[in-house]
């Protein structure tokens, strides 16, 4: 990775901290997101500075708010030509109770989901073909949830964990998708649960323990320049994975597509 530019969003807690320290120690340019100030950061900023070489840039964004997801895809182009790696790393837990974003939509799914596709499609033409990969960090509870084609900001039946676990349902999905439209010579996506992983993400929705921070960190790392299986793999805890069958589903994920591009068409 020596002289590549790495982005990775969701940098300044847990698996996105952890993971920004290892990248610092093999990538040349490393642009790290957050929805903090930068001052409120600095002290982080500095440690994943002094764990390595690279040259490290903080970039604040909300992704409650598309606009600043849009601004942040121009800003990135402004620092680096080429991306090598985009890690899509940024997200929320489900909020206690259905809450809307500045944007209307429903604020897990617009966090974790839209605004990472948002990115993705901006930060598409500095990506290499071949050569650019793409991580989408989504989680094995996708497994647990069907996305109700008519019902997609959880009008009805709404949960905390259903809205997490729907939003990333929809990441590994478009994972599939943009595969299909990059292969054979595009850049290469994958999506992947980082395991279980003690963060304050994870204890905010379930009462479980897992692995450290830096476990989740080399899963994503891993993925990001390491090997695949295959542009558009499910890839868990490490290891190729089948996602959910509704994942599998081509009428399902050309219907996500489809709204995806419809939610999105203002900032597209």
């Amino acid at each position: 990775m020596n002289g590549s530019t790495v982005v990775l969003t969701g940098a300044t807690s847990g698996i996105g901290e952890a993971a920004a320290r290892l990248f610092a120690t093999t990538a040349g340019r490393l642009i790290v997101h957050g929805p903090e100030c930068q001052a409120r950061v600095a002290p982080l900023l500095t440690a994943i500075s002094t764990a390595g070489n690279a040259e490290l840039h903080y970039l604040q964004a909300d992704f409650d708010d598309l606009d600043q997801v849009v601004s942040l895809a121009a800003r990135i182009r402004e620092l680096a030509d080429t991306v090598d790696v985009l890690v899509n790393n940024a997200g929320r837990p489900g909020a206690e109770r259905r809450t809307l974003s500045r944007n209307g939509y429903e604020a897990t799914l617009q966090t974790n989901y839209l605004a990472a596709a948002l990115l993705t499609h901006h930060l598409a033409p500095a990506l290499p073909s071949p050569g650019g990969r793409v991580v989408h960090v989504a989680s094995a509870t996708h497994l647990s949830v069907t996305l109700d084609p008519d019902d997609i900001g959880l009008e009805h039946g709404y949960s905390p964990v259903r809205a997490y676990a729907t939003s990333k349902l929809a990441m590994v999905a478009h994972a599939v998708t943009q595969a299909e439209e990059w292969q054979p010579d595009g850049p290469q996506i994958v999506s992947i649960s980082p395991g279980v992983i003690n963060t304050r993400l994870l204890h905010s929705m379930f009462a479980v323990r897992g692995a450290t921070p830096e476990h989740g960190a080399k899963n994503v790392v891993d993925a990001a320049t390491g090997s695949i299986p295959y542009s558009g793999a499910y890839i868990d805890d490490g290891y190729p994975a089948a996602p959910s069958s509704q994942v599998q589903d081509s009428g399902f994920r050309r219907w996500l597509h489809a709204v995806t591009s419809r939610l999105l068409a203002d900032w597209m």
